[in-house]
């Protein structure tokens, strides 16, 4: 048999430089969850009243968050909240009462959370 003009040292594969590289592989694979789901985003409610904005924008995740109804229902208690915030924001009689509602509301959710978060930035 003739020899290998490379040597044994030669002959052996140098995984090094992939190794960086299977690292960015191996954690890529597992940052994936399988197929990706709606997310429930709240809209852009605006009602004018700036403790009722907050507290619509932190609604969907602090009501997920705490479990307090049922994902199915979800939606659809955000939407009669919102539908009912935005009401009393265009409702002269109603209007100046909101903003202590609002307080009250985000008051209540924060006691339900015992100190945990809701998953989005608190606002002051």
């Amino acid at each position: 048999m003739s020899e290998s003009p490379f040597s044994a040292e030669d002959r052996r594969l140098n995984i090094r430089p992939l190794l960086p590289l299977c690292a960015v592989l191996l954690l890529a694979g597992c940052a994936t969850n399988g197929p990706a789901q709606p997310a429930l985003k709240a809209p852009a409610a605006i009602t004018g009243v700036a403790s009722c904005d907050a507290y619509l924008s932190s609604y969907l995740a602090c009501h997920r968050a705490a479990a307090i109804y049922p994902a199915d229902q979800l939606q659809t208690r955000y939407r009669a909240m919102r539908d009912s915030l935005l009401h009393g924001a265009q409702d002269p009689a109603t209007r100046p009462y909101l903003d202590a509602r609002c307080r009250l509301l985000t008051n209540q959710m924060k006691q339900t959370m015992h100190g945990r978060s809701c998953g989005v930035p608190e606002s002051n």
